[in-house]
């Protein structure tokens, strides 16, 4: 009678969910590497916040959360067991001992929001509770600014500074105040309105390039994160990851005037040259969706088999292939009439930022969770790496091609490469988590 008692024990607990609680606590009386687990946090940053506080109501506090739990929660996502986009797509890229040090370092972090208990934390489609705090911008930004030049910076050069909410410029080293975890940035055709998207308070933020001045807080969808402007100059789309819809914005009235439904967790958009066209990376795995801008709807999504929640793309010169980059260290070369995945790339941990030189000649692309960039040959498809620092995010080339401006979230500096050598010839120290580059010339 033993054995079919624990049978039928063990299969209650099954279907109760037990045995997971009790795999978790097993794993979680093991210490972890907090040391470890900070690193790897990167992945996580951009949503739930370098202090493991989240960035809106959409993102739960992580930030002194039990070992036990958030051990748990991670492998129901990577299970299937709980279901969101972003969150399985992360999931997906850690084993055990990645899980178990997460935990470890964001349990030893201090929660100065609310009670954290199980009970009261929200599922990845509801609030926190409470409304993250606004990171104040003077101590976060006040770094000794080295003069740039302008042969290194021969276009103004803007990089959003996610931990102090504001705008740094280049080679006039100027700092503007935005709002609270600035995150993707975009310029207008004529250079003189600068887009960034603040996750935090659901807004979009315009500031006027020549001044530095805003000109415009626009309430958008729920947690927007990539932004672009359309080649005529008169619409912005702003991918609002926690809505599943794309704000469209008309800038003579900077308002909102169209909101498109799309597939889960849309990231960010890439408009073609003549403007007809956007291709939206949907980080809950559907694919590349592709947008009429003149119907501003939805009208095909295409799948990317063989990586992990499409995250940035873009497009070849023709504007045949779409160079997508995945949340996990992947990247798809994706023909675009025929649907094609022409290859698949390994390159860097995590997720990142990924530019076609306007030459043609290269594709780059970063990876928050490593150290390095990875650069592939747009004829052979051969890649080579290049050591920058610790959290390369934002990438992007010079109009001319001669440069590569890089983020480092973690180190806090953007490194200029020269493109012509692949070799490093400038490092600046930055605000605190520099996210994304906005390059005039190179949309």
């Amino acid at each position: 009678m033993i054995k079919p008692m624990l049978i039928l024990s063990l299969g209650a607990a099954l279907m109760l969910g037990l045995l997971p609680l009790i795999t978790n606590a097993t794993e979680a009386n093991r210490l972890g590497d907090p040391v470890a687990g900070n690193n790897k946090a990167a992945l996580c940053a951009a949503c739930h916040g370098l202090d493991g506080i989240g960035l809106s109501p959409e993102y739960p506090n992580l930030a002194g959360q039990k070992k036990a739990y958030i051990i748990k929660q991670l492998k129901a996502f990577k299970s299937g067991l709980r279901e969101d986009a972003s969150m399985q797509a992360m999931a997906a890229s850690l084993n055990d001992d990645d899980m178990l040090n997460l935990a470890s370092y964001y349990s030893q972090l201090t929660n100065p929001a609310a009670d954290l208990s199980p009970d009261s934390t929200p599922n990845s489609t509801s609030g926190s509770g409470t409304e993250p705090p606004i990171t104040p911008t003077s101590s976060a930004c006040s770094v000794t600014k080295i003069e740039a030049s302008s042969i290194q910076f021969p276009e103004t050069v803007f990089v959003t500074i996610k931990g102090c909410g504001a705008i740094e410029t280049f080679p006039i080293r100027s700092t503007w105040e935005g709002g609270a975890n600035m995150l993707y940035t975009a310029i207008s055709p004529d250079g003189h309105y600068l887009f960034s998207t603040s996750p935090s308070s659901n807004k979009l933020y315009v500031f006027d390039t020549q001044t530095g001045k805003k000109v415009a807080i626009i309430t958008v969808g729920n947690a927007p994160k990539g932004v672009k402007v359309h080649p005529n100059g008169k619409r912005v789309y702003v991918s609002n990851e926690a809505s599943s819809t794309i704000s469209v914005i008309d800038i003579a009235s900077m308002s909102v005037v169209n909101t498109i439904t799309v597939q889960k967790s849309p990231h960010n958009v890439r408009f073609t040259r003549d403007g007809s066209l956007a291709y939206v990376t949907l980080q809950g795995g559907a694919g590349i969706g592709v947008i009429n801008t003149v119907k501003e709807e939805i009208v095909n999504v295409i799948p990317v088999p063989g990586i992990i929640g499409p995250h940035n793309l873009d497009l070849s010169s023709d504007e045949k292939i779409a160079y997508v980059r995945d949340f996990v260290g992947n990247l798809a070369v994706l023909e675009l009439v025929t649907g094609n995945v022409l290859k698949v790339i390994q390159v860097g941990n995590g997720h990142g930022g990924v530019d076609v030189a306007p030459d043609d000649s290269f594709v780059a692309t970063a990876a928050i969770s490593d150290n390095k960039i990875s650069i592939i040959d747009t004829v052979s498809l051969t890649t080579q790496h290049i050591v920058v620092g610790q959290g390369p995010h934002g990438i992007r080339t010079s109009k001319d091609s001669q440069w590569i401006y890089v983020t480092l979230t973690k180190d806090n500096q953007v490194v200029v490469i020269n493109a012509k050598t692949m070799t490093i010839e400038k490092r600046f120290i930055v605000g605190d988590f520099p996210f994304w580059i906005a390059v005039n010339g190179n949309p």
